[in-house]
């Protein structure tokens, strides 16, 4: 039997999320599974070495499926799409909000198609 963990549930997920690196994967992840060569271009600015420890990490706290598929593709778990649905109606509330405390109207907010290209992926980053 495990001990239980006198952290928060906010806290635990807050956790997952201030690291940028782990939320910017949840994002693409979310769209559909992606390979490691297609991760390293929408994160250009992530050496490869800390991606691979970031998608490990992802692995361990159940978020990002712990063995690639068929493909070699890196994919949400169940739990993982929920984070990052979460993640998303929250981001989209920050937007709101700041706009209205500078009294401007919010712009919509799109998302490429699912089954975008890892090019058109890399033209909304």
């Amino acid at each position: 039997m495990t001990a239980r963990s006198k952290e928060s549930g906010l806290k635990y997920a807050t956790n997952i999320l201030q690291d940028q690196c782990q939320s910017v994967l949840i994002f693409w992840l979310g769209f559909r599974p992606l390979k490691m060569e297609e991760l390293t271009e929408l994160l250009s600015d992530v050496p490869k070495e800390e991606l691979v420890s970031k998608l490990h990490a992802l692995q361990n706290l159940r978020v990002v499926n712990p063995i690639c598929d068929k493909a070699d593709c890196y994919s949400l778990t169940e739990d993982g799409d929920q984070l990052r649905r979460l993640m998303i109606s929250v981001s989209v509330w920050g937007v709101q909000q700041q706009d209205e405390n500078a009294d401007r109207q919010s712009m919509f907010v799109i998302e490429p198609e699912l089954d975008a290209s890892i090019k058109d992926l890399v033209k909304y980053r």
